[in-house]
């Protein structure tokens, strides 16, 4: 028998209930939530394989069945908090946002909502190389979600020059995350509604597309 032969033989096996691939998801899915949990509340540096194990109450033998290091860990939690985002403002608990200020105030909700989704996805690239690069990387997602409730213009401006991109994502990127980051860290005290249309007057500022 190959081993492809046996290892699909052996994931299927069942024990209470359970495959062998359905344990190891689960068993990731616990790392990602400490993972979560870590980098949220104390740093890149919080995460290290055998705080992550400790938490977790898993051996290293099954943190190295799912990620080759710590680094690909914290990755895989930016990427979780990023989707999450990315899922709330695009769908939220009704319809597509239809305005950039709605848009940007599911922002500000998913932020508030707990903090450490800000720490995760603004403040630890920052200053965490391995999330640096990364993030810079995932920027043109963000431009992404805004296309569609900018309307046609900033499609057509892309199209024309789709280089632009990732400059736009840069400078949107860098005005958004200081301003998001100042008002999660307290620095803003203002409304979620103040930050939303602030964030929408540095959108349309910077395209030079439509209003709010």
């Amino acid at each position: 028998m190959s081993r492809e032969k046996i290892g699909a033989v052996a994931s299927a096996k069942v024990w209470r209930g359970q495959t062998l691939r359905d344990r190891s998801a689960e068993r990731r899915a616990v790392l990602l939530d400490v993972g979560g949990k870590l980098l949220g509340s104390g740093g890149s540096a919080a995460v290290t394989m055998r705080a992550v194990c400790r938490d977790a109450q898993l051996s290293p033998r099954y943190f190295y069945e799912s990620f080759a290091s710590r680094e690909d860990l914290v990755v895989a939690v930016y990427n979780q908090v990023e989707e999450r985002l990315l899922e709330h403002i695009m769908t939220g608990r009704t319809d597509r946002p239809s305005t950039l200020r709605e848009l940007l105030l599911r922002c500000a909700d998913f932020f508030e909502a707990d903090p450490r989704r800000a720490r995760i996805l603004l403040r630890e690239p920052l200053g965490d190389d391995t999330l640096r690069k990364h993030s810079f990387s995932r920027t043109p997602a963000f431009v992404t979600a805004l296309i569609p409730v900018l309307g046609p213009q900033l499609d057509e401006l892309l199209a024309d020059a789709p280089e632009r991109i990732q400059i736009l994502s840069t400078a949107l990127g860098g005005a958004l995350v200081a301003l998001y980051l100042d008002w999660a860290d307290g620095r803003l005290n203002v409304s979620r509604e103040t930050i939303a249309d602030a964030a929408a007057d540095i959108v349309t500022g910077m395209t030079g597309l439509g209003a709010r």
